[in-house]
């Protein structure tokens, strides 16, 4: 774990998230009041911005899952995710995702939108859920595999519209980098425990790589987000060499 925690600490301390992480959204929308989107525009930047937002939509929720206009608002509009439509069978898969966190295992059919549900889940209990996501994912598996760090295995990926983590698929990767433990079982967490899993890495890591011990694991979360299209691109693809022996 120390080696993970040393990567990650070196990425805090070059990106500034307050200038780097640039996540845009809009809040012309009845979800928020006039006093509410006054403060969202009085923070200076993006990183504080949306820092802000989890606070009012953390206090606005109070815990609840049931405030469908707020909930397909962070999916639709924050998150950009239009596939995940309003509609009565994703209003059925919201509540069953709330019930399924108290259980701490989750559906094939939840995991298989966990991108849009996570969502939801780190804006109403930021302190102990984060986003899943495919650029988190695929910052912290290769992260996790080029620190050689075997105590942990690997997130399975959820599918991303970015083109950049489309065209090197992470988890190729890893399996070839691991091919003596080629079966997806042992190398990776179960989608019934990937979620809680990351959740539970990221708030641990989250203390050490900030020295603050009441950090909240989404600057972790976000730092992840922002270095997975440019470091982590730029180390898998520089520091990446596979060589196809020829047939003798």
């Amino acid at each position: 774990m120390i080696l993970l925690i040393d990567r990650l600490k070196q990425y805090k301390t070059t990106v500034k998230l307050d200038e780097r992480f640039s996540y845009l959204f809009d809040i012309k929308t009845t979800s928020f009041s006039d006093s509410e989107k006054h403060e969202l525009n009085k923070e200076v930047n993006t990183f504080n911005r949306n820092l802000k937002l989890k606070e009012l939509i953390k206090e606005k929720a109070n815990g609840s899952y049931e405030l469908t206009d707020l909930n397909f608002w962070i999916v639709n509009d924050w998150g950009g995710i239009r596939t995940f439509k309003r509609n009565e069978k994703n209003e059925k898969k919201i509540k069953a995702f709330s019930t399924q966190l108290l259980k701490s295992k989750l559906s094939k059919d939840t995991f298989d939108t966990i991108s849009s549900l996570s969502k939801i889940s780190s804006f109403i209990d930021p302190e102990n859920y984060v986003i899943y996501d495919s650029r988190v994912i695929y910052a912290i598996n290769w992260i996790i595999m080029t620190s050689k760090q075997t105590d942990i295995k690997y997130f399975p990926m959820p599918t991303g519209r970015n083109k950049k983590i489309v065209d090197f698929d992470i988890n190729t990767l890893i399996r070839l980098t691991h091919l003596d433990n080629y079966h997806q079982g042992q190398l990776f967490y179960s989608y019934k425990d990937a979620y809680f899993e990351f959740c539970k890495l990221i708030k641990n890591l989250s203390k050490s790589v900030f020295d603050d011990q009441t950090i909240k694991p989404y600057y972790l979360e976000m730092l992840l987000f922002t270095i997975a299209d440019n470091e982590i691109y730029n180390e898998l693809t520089t520091q990446t060499k596979i060589e196809i022996k020829p047939n003798r």
